[in-house]
């Protein structure tokens, strides 16, 4: 026969699992100490005009948008929804493109294209 203590015991153990794990932060949507950046990736567009929007919202500004390979696309398109229908006194303050060497599975070496959109609230 089970005790009222090791009904309890049961019960804690119960809750415990039904814990989510904490969230890990993916890379696209980090803040660095010198400056707001929101990095770009497989997400939907909307969701990175969100971010830039909020680090303007928070006093910033100056905002950079970086992306590599596919989601160079994205980026640019991120800026140009932010500029054509959310904030109109945005403007591009300069493009930043380069050339990264990333390793793949295999050590196999690929140059990957890289871009850096810092805007500007005037």
């Amino acid at each position: 026969m089970e005790g009222p203590h090791m009904a309890e015991e049961k019960q804690k153990v119960k809750n415990s699992k039904r814990e989510k794990p904490p969230k890990q932060v993916k890379n696209e949507e980090k803040t660095e100490a010198t400056g707001k950046v929101v990095f770009v990736g497989q997400k939907p567009v909307k969701n990175y005009v969100i971010a830039v929007m909020m680090h303007f919202n928070t006093g910033s500004n100056q905002v950079v948008i970086k992306a590599r390979g596919r989601a160079i696309t994205k980026a640019v398109d991120t800026f140009e929804l932010l500029r054509r229908a959310f904030l109109k006194n945005v403007r591009l303050d300069s493009i930043n493109i380069s050339t990264e060497q990333v390793t793949r599975e295999g050590n196999q070496k690929a140059n990957v294209s890289a871009i850096e959109l810092t805007i500007v609230k005037s």
